[in-house]
């Protein structure tokens, strides 16, 4: 009975909210009233076409040739008004019916468009720092999973690096370049003023209203010790004072496709080259001939732990406000699964934010963001490397139903049958985010505004991971698991933040345009995290996966961490005129990630603009509308440098000491160091250069935009090797390392119409990053890179591939390679000195592109719209190790890509060698065998729909002002030659890049 009432309660409840409605709907329509009004520019002249909208609605009309309309409008709706080449205007419908509107010269430049910057806005024109913009424009009715997606080829000097294909794959920000090879590259992400420690990865993409992204040093000044990467600033949608009430309802289904499966070998060929293997090596070969005329195509490994993907996702948003009171709630569901079996993602966001008038003069604010997710998983990267390399000529099951065992040469070898890593190895994440905001705005005076705010942050973040008992092969190999193991992390974090901003604004005679900004910001951030693992588990039941269930191998740990920073701010932004501009800026940063002496720094910025097309001797020039030259300086600081690099860190675990003789001697737990500290480390410091120039033509449908910077990195933290019987595993940090940045951004756009009802916008962007160590105390070296000075940061370095050894002759005339025989790789001898060793090492290339390029392009024609947006890179090499690194393994290898092209006999190859047991040549050492172009092209998004709404009777138009459906896909191609996964995402163990498909929804009331 209690079910049933509850059902009668929603369903009065839903009734009753449907007659309010509809009754608010329909004194809205009896309200309405005749509207007559002109729309000219700034020189008198009508305007033909321009659209003349009711906000909120479908209803819309355009202005005759005199620049005249009428339209029905209630009292107190709100009319826009809008041309391509200006800017929009609003006016609220009141007792005068008869309007008159002036427009802007503004075209696709939005000049008079406001910015969010660092602590406050200012007007486009206005700016004289290098910053973009993504729009709520450019973002809306897209489908997209992630923030990190609305930027891809958007912006000039912003590269979004994919990580991988998971459904909740993140990205990866690098703004002009990477500025540190010692601490993070991260640029800082700013939510509603709010600093975050979490960056976008739990973000809604519906909520975002716009993202700005401060790129240059004077820009992004004050933020000061956080800013040396740039910064993020994402302002989420709200409700507006005085606002009809509209609610927004999209949905999306899709389903995704590995874009690029790496081909393996089928049996036959698998069992050719495993005899091959070992009988160039003159071993017996494992395979007879009739064995291997018996084999077909084998099995499929990636297909076996592969499937279709498949996406969905809801979101509802309700705005509005009263003269009082502006209110936003929102809600969205995401729900993904990926292209590796038994991999998923869920994810819910709810937002609620509310704007209230106190007084005419004193303003509050709150907003509360709550975000959860969980993911289920498998060991998809074990799953990925052995499906590339498990044998073919193995089934997936054995005769006893067990899954298969990979047999070489007759006996069992220690290598995990890929679906036990995705059938039973089992990884669950939770994610849990409260981001709350709330203030106080006070206009003091006309032009004197304070704004208080504090801001709080929980994050955490949970895993299980749980490998259970089986067998499946041979005892002691790695199919027999007769164990249960059940590990456990749990990450907290609570950060907050308590802002206080005041600021004055005056024009004075329309001259003079003043802004000062002063203010103070303190920053905590606690966190903690615990992890614990134990064994033997007496079954493998899900309610027994916990950590008291298991009975052995007892372990556990846990830490707690704190950290804190204040600052002193202060803006000035003045300009003449509106075409002699100036900005400085200043922020002072206290911080407890460096010690007392030095933790106090200054970073200042200036800028200074020049809109030369408002001289008088550019009066007559007519082609050019807008023209502005910008320069700018600024000083940066990065403290990502861990929490507490300057201080000594002590270890108990495993260190004890014997006091005494004898047997009356004693053990005691003893402490020693683990890490040498340092209190005399500093701030990483970075100062960019910069020049910018501006332009628009063609009453503002052409804009250029061109950039030159140089970014200069130093102080970097770098870790001084000591000497092993110092007994310290860590070395100290030492401010020992700089880096450079230089760079190009150039950005064109057109837009415009074709007659009243057909609208295009195309935008392309090129970015070019010289990237230089210039200042390393010793080579730093990875496996297959080294940062050295006068390289970029990893650069490849290794051993130069001359091709492939025909014959013994060509050994014989060839410098010294001990063993080397017919179908062995030659390697360049680099120094001449007749011999192949270590000294014939070089840097072979770039692991990061010099230049990006992208794009977009919108049109529109009635009720029918598309966009479409590309990007790609230039100039880097990616190492083929997913691909190739199967073959040092010989005949487990599989990769049909290495096969067809493998030296079978003299002319056959002169690129991959002979396959052979041992590998006597060392054939597979780190060179330029190992690389290939990470060059592509993506077109990473392709989305047509069709607005209904227009052919709805007006009556139902008045109530539906959006009615569109649309399909989409994205990654649809990409365009390289790279023979992995795809030449973005990360290499070893790679998730596979989706191609989606999408088709959705959106319906406004």
């Amino acid at each position: 009975m209690t079910h049933l009432k509850t059902l009668v309660f929603k369903r009065k409840s839903l009734l009753i909210f449907l007659f309010c409605y509809l009754g608010f709907a329909t004194e809205m329509i009896a309200q309405q009233q005749t509207v007559r009004g002109k729309v000219t520019d700034e020189k008198s002249l009508p305007l033909d076409g321009a659209s003349v909208k009711v906000s909120g609605s479908r209803t819309g009309v355009t202005t005759d040739a005199s620049g005249n309309f009428t339209i029905k409008a209630a009292k107190g709706q709100v009319l826009v008004i809008s041309y391509i080449g200006m800017a929009d205007e609003q006016v609220t419908v009141g007792d005068n019916t008869n309007i008159s509107v002036v427009l802007k010269d503004q075209g696709g430049t939005n000049l008079n468009d406001v910015v969010v910057v660092g602590y406050g806005t200012q007007a486009k024109k206005d700016l004289t720092g290098s910053i973009g913009v993504v729009s709520q424009s450019k973002m809306q009715d897209q489908a997209t999973v992630g923030i990190g997606q609305n930027l891809q080829g958007k912006l000039a000097g912003v590269q979004i690096i994919q990580n991988d294909g998971t459904p909740y794959a993140g990205t990866q920000i690098r703004i002009r370049g990477t500025g540190s090879f010692g601490a993070s590259s991260n640029p800082l992400i700013v939510i509603d003023g709010m600093i975050t420690n979490d960056g976008l990865s739990n973000l809604n993409p519906n909520d975002v209203e716009n993202i700005t992204v401060l790129k240059d040093a004077a820009s992004a000044a004050i933020y000061g010790s956080r800013g040396a990467n740039g910064v993020v600033i994402i302002t989420t949608k709200k409700g507006n004072f005085e606002s009809p009430m509209k609610v927004n309802l999209s949905s999306y289904a899709g389903i995704d496709q590995i874009r690029y499966k790496i081909p393996t070998l089928t049996a036959k060929q698998y069992a050719v080259q495993v005899n091959d293997y070992y009988g160039a090596a003159n071993l017996p070969v494992p395979f007879t001939q009739e064995e291997i005329d018996s084999y077909g195509k084998g099995t499929n490994w990636v297909d076996e732990i592969t499937q279709s993907g498949f996406k969905q996702n809801y979101a509802l948003s309700i705005y509005g406000g009263t003269k009082n009171n502006a209110y936003a709630i929102t809600a969205n569901y995401f729900d993904g699964k990926g292209v590796i079996k038994n991999t998923d993602f869920k994810r819910g966001n709810v937002k609620i934010s509310n704007d209230t008038r106190i007084l005419p003069n004193l303003k509050l604010g709150i907003s509360l963001n709550v975000n959860y997710g969980v993911s289920n998983n498998t060991d998809w990267g074990q799953a990925i490397d052995r499906a590339l390399i498990f044998p073919p000529t193995e089934p997936v099951y054995d005769a006893n139903g067990d899954y298969s065992a990979a047999i070489h040469n007759g006996e069992p070898v220690t290598m995990l049958n890929p679906l036990i890593a995705v059938n039973l190895w089992t990884y669950k994440q939770t994610w849990k985010k409260l981001l709350g905001t709330t203030y106080l705005e006070w206009d003091i005076l006309k032009d004197l505004k304070f704004k208080t705010s504090f801001n709080a942050e929980y994050y955490g973040w949970n895993q299980d991971h749980f490998i259970p008992s089986y067998t499946f092969g041979p005892k002691g190999l790695i199919g027999d698991h007769p164990i249960a193991e059940l590990y456990e992390d749990q990450n907290e974090n609570i950060n907050y933040e308590f802002d206080n901003i005041l600021t004055y604004t005056k024009r004075i005679n329309n001259v003079h345009n003043i802004t000062v900004m002063a203010g103070y910001t303190y920053q905590q951030t606690n966190g903690s995290n615990l992890s614990a693992s134990r064994n033997d588990f007496l079954n493998n039941d899900p309610n027994m996966q916990v950590i008291d269930a298991g009975n052995s191998n007892i372990r556990n740990g846990g830490s707690k961490y704190s950290w804190a920073i204040q600052s002193y701010l202060g803006r000035i932004n003045y300009g003449y005129k509106d075409k002699y501009l100036l900005s400085a800026s200043l922020r002072e940063d206290q911080t407890s990630r460096i010690s007392k002496d030095n933790r106090t720094g200054l970073f200042p910025g200036a800028s200074a603009g020049w809109v030369i097309s408002k001289e008088r001797f550019f009066e007559n020039v007519r082609v050019v509308n807008n023209l502005k030259l910008r320069a700018s300086w600024g000083i940066l600081g990065n403290q990502d440098i861990g929490i507490y690099p300057y201080q000594t860190t002590l270890n108990s675990t495993g260190l004890y000491y014997p006091f005494g003789s004898g047997g009356e001697g004693a053990t005691y737990t003893g402490v020693g160091p683990t890490s040498l500290g340092n209190p005399n480390i500093r701030w990483e410091k970075t100062t960019t250069y910069g020049a910018g120039l501006e332009a628009s033509f063609l009453n503002n449908r052409l804009n250029f935009i061109a950039d030159y910077y140089k970014r200069n990195t130093s102080d970097i933290l770098v870790r001084v090797p000591l000497l092993a019987t110092s007994g310290v595993n860590n070395a100290p940090y030492q401010n020992a390392g700089s880096v450079s940045n230089t760079g190009i951004e150039l950005t064109l756009s057109y837009a415009d119409q074709i007659g009243k009802s057909f609208k295009y916008d195309v935008s392309v962007n090129w970015t070019h990053n010289k990237n230089i160590v210039t200042k390393v105390p010793s080579p730093i070296i990875n496996n297959f890179s080294q940062t050295i000075e006068g390289q970029s940061i990893n650069e490849w370095y290794g051993y130069v591939q001359q091709g492939i050894f025909q014959n013994q002759d060509e050994i014989s005339k060839a410098s010294t390679q001990p063993n080397a025989s017919p179908g062995d790789i030659r390697f360049k001898d680099l120094n001449n000195d007749g011999v192949i060793d270590a000294n014939d090492r070089t840097f072979l290339g770039m692991a990061v592109a010099p230049d990006n390029f992208g794009g977009n392009i919108s049109l529109s024609y009635k009720g029918f719209d598309l966009v479409t947006s590309f990007y790609g890179q230039l100039g880097a090499l990616r190492s083929i190790d997913q691909v190739g690194f199967a073959i040092t393994r010989g005949g487990e290898q599989t990769s049909a890509w290495m096969y067809n092209q493998r030296w079978t006999g003299e002319g056959t190859s002169n690129y991959v060698p002979r396959v052979v047991a041992g590998d006597p040549n060392d054939n597979y050492r780190r060179s330029t065998f190992w690389l290939r172009s990470s060059d592509f092209f993506r077109l990473q998004n392709l989305q047509i729909g069709y607005d209904f709404a227009g052919m709805l009777g007006s009556s139902a138009s008045n109530v539906i002002h959006k009615l569109r459906f649309y399909v989409a896909a994205q990654n649809l191609f990409c365009i390289n030659s790279y023979p992995g996964w795809d030449p973005e995402q990360s290499i070893n163990g790679g998730y596979p890049m989706p191609r989606s498909f999408y088709a959705g929804f959106n319906i406004q009331f």
